[in-house]
């Protein structure tokens, strides 16, 4: 699923004229807030905070599944996902303070034949588990999430405001073609938020601990990838299993490497990478990805490692090392160690 970065002309301008003003709930239910999360019931609910507390949510629905109450279609290759977007509103002004714009809340597969779901708001770092993304892939921007940005992006300035919650779907037709804003289907709630300018820190430090715990929980391993269990086998004396090893313990100094396994491809094992303008080479890499899960800081995971050699000149290359990581990009997911067999 490619990230919806453009929409037709008239669906962009109508979400910049109206945002944060979407039609009334169309989805039968209701949204709940707590200070503490509401896992199975919404006990403990209220509807004023200040900045000091941690705000959590539940959408309790009536007579219908989360799928079916938001026309949630199959992912097929993709993933699941309500959209999400936190409004803030000055002193009860109709005037939108500030907004989250558009965030993806992920769905997990029970969750979408749930009459129910539980979702995090302005949480403890510790105890976050909503994955949030700025894209509708996943695939980057995890772990934004929509009140703490707002707040942030802001500079929120210490009064009092409201804050409002909608969780909703921009459907489309049979053809695939966007429907306007009052056929989506779309909850709001709203509760009352007092912020506090002595909180500024507390809320910037919780804001970068969650955007690492989420990034690095949110698609964890509970077992070990297939790859570790079938490896390749490569019988290239410039990369054995004992050279390989080798080289990640060299390379990679802050990570104590638990177990490794080249991938099996197709083809040829190396590949020669020139210069666009002198054709010469510049490295020669390795094909296969290298999968190594490892343990730094007390944690551990999994990720991928390429190996090259780098042209030294006259058809010769350099030894054969580190290229990149996984882990250079964005977070490599975590695994219980004891998981690692």
């Amino acid at each position: 699923m490619q990230p919806k970065l453009f929409m037709p002309a008239l669906l962009l301008i109508s979400t910049f004229l109206h945002a944060g003003k979407f039609p009334k709930a169309t989805v039968p239910g209701k949204i709940y807030f707590s200070n503490q999360p509401m896992l199975s019931s919404n006990a403990g609910s209220k509807t004023v905070f200040s900045s000091a507390e941690y705000i959590y949510a539940r959408l309790e629905l009536n007579g219908t599944t989360i799928k079916d109450a938001f026309k949630i279609k199959e992912p097929g290759k993709g993933l699941p996902f309500l959209q999400c977007r936190v409004s803030l509103f000055k002193d009860g002004s109709d005037y939108e303070y500030g907004g989250s714009g558009r965030n993806y809340l992920l769905l997990k597969d029970d969750q979408r034949a749930s009459l129910s779901l539980s979702f995090d708001v302005l949480p403890e770092p510790s105890r976050a588990t909503t994955v949030f993304s700025l894209l509708d892939d996943f695939s980057a921007g995890i772990g934004f999430y929509p009140l703490y940005n707002t707040i942030i992006n802001e500079r929120l300035k210490e009064g009092k405001y409201t804050v409002k919650v909608k969780l909703y779907v921009e459907t489309q037709d049979s053809w695939g073609t966007y429907q306007p804003e009052e056929k989506w289907p779309v909850i709001e709630e709203e509760f009352e938020f007092n912020f506090r300018d002595e909180d500024v820190a507390r809320v910037l430090s919780n804001n970068d601990q969650i955007v690492d715990i989420i990034r690095e929980n949110a698609f964890r391993y509970d077992k070990l990838p297939p790859v570790f269990s079938s490896p390749a086998v490569i019988t290239d004396p410039k990369a054995t299993n004992a050279k390989i090893a080798a080289i990640l313990k060299r390379d990679l100094p802050n990570r104590t490497i638990l177990k490794f396994a080249v991938e099996k491809t197709s083809g040829l094992l190396w590949h020669i990478a020139t210069d666009e303008y002198t054709l010469l080479p510049k490295y020669r890499y390795f094909n296969p990805d290298i999968y190594v899960a490892y343990k730094m800081d007390g944690k551990c995971y999994v990720g991928t490692v390429t190996l090259r050699e780098v042209y030294s000149g006259g058809g010769t290359y350099g030894p054969l090392q580190v290229a990149f990581t996984s882990a250079s990009e964005q977070h490599d997911k975590g695994i219980d160690c004891v998981k690692v067999k």
